[in-house]
């Protein structure tokens, strides 16, 4: 769910960014405070575009201003100013939002030796060149570097500043967000409720900080399927945030859109339609229609249109939200992977392979040239890809990538994650497909049971997994045994879904598949009609078997 967790963590992005920003503020402060007025008043404009620029999220637009106060910087004060590498945050935070990495990285480090030369190796604003840095490298993926940086910079702030300042407090944030990105979440929990301790104490139970700490650890409580812990800490930040900014502000739109998608992985639509709608609508009017924030919103709300079979109407919300995207990050950047992705699971819903593939193509490409072929983040375009060409039949593609996909959804989220199970139940299903029932079987039943004990034995995902189970069965001749498993797959997918989904015609339709293999067309037939008017009614196709989808929204 790798792209629902980009966004799942807007506070904590914000946390994030704030340390970069205050090198970015420190820029404009000492670099203008020396300077000829008529250059100083220039230099201060750039500035302000810069800023400007970057909060609608137009980075591209933004990097050749930040350029020219980079050149100014140089010029005037020379290229091992402190002023200078001000400068060179503010254009390396531009590239890395894009996506840049490459670009990024060495700027970074040429501002942190400048910094180190000009104000120590132990200054605090040295220690956010080590924050940026450390930062740079774990976009990248690259956690064995990142690791020392961030706890210099925090050994920093502790000792020139306290244990429980402001930077000290997003500097173990920022470590806790890697390890939970290694996937290491038995050093990143504690690590997030420690801050959240310290700054309830400091600050108060209804402080700000204390939200974003609150998202945080829901968020690890997320990716981990422990939503029974995140909902009430993501329903506490939003009174928080509500109470402290007000109904309409990015932050409280923040977990509006955070709860939503613990409401969307639970399969509770309304709340989650709900929820989505109040964030795009506060989204859309500070942010403008065209922000990325505000593109967020849109994909999130398709998903809800696609996750109840309304596939006509999620697919311009997609469209909607790819172009957004595509215009404000670039056509490399991975966020626009992710969207490229989401449209590509969208036409594979719908049944439309050959519309899907290049979607899938050019997000996995893009990925894998922004992080590399073996980053944690290509599961969901790797298994989105594995799973169209099985139902194109193509076996020979599908399989290394289901297996690739399963390799790197183990090494991201653990081998008891809900995703873990999606990739096993894929892969399961390419085996199906083959014939090869004796390696099919233990990986759906393996799929079946982290599905029930993550997510419940009454989810849409635990429904669609017992149907894969009743198909194998009754591919197998082992008909009792398919019984049991596609009448329950029916009373869950139904109750889950409702009445008139796609997912329950698919599992009507496979239970009447199931009844004609026994020779009772008595019970086949009624089945069959309910689940061709439902078809009729949706006005879409539905792959029969389905495995459960192997992505999620932003």
């Amino acid at each position: 769910m790798k792209e629902l967790a980009d966004k799942l963590s807007g506070s904590q992005r914000l946390a994030n960014r704030r340390l970069r920003r205050i090198a970015c503020f420190c820029a404009a402060a000492l670099c203008l405070s020396a300077a000829a007025a008529q250059d100083s008043e220039d230099v201060r404009e750039k500035t302000h575009q810069i800023e400007e620029l970057r909060s609608a999220g137009k980075f591209q637009e933004a990097v050749p201003i930040a350029e020219q106060v980079l050149k100014y910087c140089e010029k005037n004060y020379g290229p091992e100013h402190s002023e200078t590498a001000d400068s060179l945050n503010d254009l390396a935070f531009l590239y890395s939002s894009m996506g840049e990495q490459a670009k990024a990285l060495p700027l970074y480090q040429r501002a942190l030796k400048i910094r180190e030369k000009a104000l120590g190796p132990d200054h605090p604003y040295t220690a956010i060149s080590l924050n940026n840095l450390a930062e740079t490298y774990r976009e990248s993926g690259d956690f064995a570097k990142a690791e020392p940086l961030y706890k210099r910079a925090i050994k920093i702030w502790e000792a020139k500043l306290g244990p429980k300042h402001p930077n000290t407090l997003s500097g173990m944030s920022n470590l806790a967000l890697l390890y939970q990105d290694k996937g290491d979440s038995a050093k990143a929990e504690p690590l997030y409720v420690r801050v959240l301790k310290m700054r309830e104490e400091t600050l108060g139970p209804d402080n700000p900080q204390v939200a974003n700490s609150l998202s945080n650890l829901a968020t690890l409580y997320y990716h981990q399927g422990n939503f029974a812990k995140a909902e009430p800490m993501y329903e506490r930040a939003l009174k928080i945030y509500e109470k402290a900014f007000g109904a309409e502000h990015p932050h409280t739109a923040n977990i509006q859109n955070n709860l939503g998608a613990i409401y969307l992985s639970q399969g509770d639509l309304v709340k989650a339609e709900s929820l989505f709608k109040q964030a795009l609508e506060t989204r859309e009017k500070i942010f403008g229609p065209n922000n990325p924030a505000t593109g967020e919103s849109i994909n999130n709300l398709a998903w809800v249109y696609m996750d109840g079979g309304d596939y006509s109407k999620a697919e311009p919300f997609f469209q909607r939200s790819l172009k957004i995207t595509e215009q404000a990050a670039g056509p490399e950047h991975p966020n626009t992977a992710s969207s490229l992705n989401n449209l590509g699971v969208l036409y594979q819903m719908m049944g439309d392979y050959k519309k899907a593939e290049p979607y899938y193509q050019r997000a996995l490409k893009i990925r894998e040239k922004a992080l590399g072929p073996n980053n944690p983040d290509l599961v969901s375009s790797i298994g989105g890809l594995a799973d169209l060409y099985r139902l194109e039949k193509d076996y020979a593609k599908a399989e290394p990538l289901a297996q690739r996909a399963l390799q790197l959804s183990e090494k991201k989220f653990g081998p008891t994650h809900q995703m873990t199970a999606t990739a096993y139940n894929n892969l399961a299903a390419i085996y199906e497909g083959m014939g090869k029932y004796d390696k099919a079987e233990p990986m759906f039943q393996k799929g079946l049971k982290l599905f029930e004990d993550k997510l419940g034995p009454n989810h849409y995902k635990t429904g669609a997994a017992l149907d894969n189970l009743g198909v194998l069965y009754r591919e197998k001749g082992e008909y009792k045994k398919a019984e049991s498993y596609a009448l329950r797959a029916v009373e869950v997918t139904e109750k889950a879904r409702g009445p008139e989904h796609s997912e329950t015609a698919t599992c009507l339709n496979d239970l009447a598949k199931l009844y004609e293999a026994m020779g009772d067309k008595a019970k086949a037939d009624p089945l069959r009609q309910r689940a061709t008017e439902i078809r009729q009614k949706n006005k879409t196709k539905s792959a029969s078997p389905q495995p459960t989808p192997s992505s999620s929204p932003t």
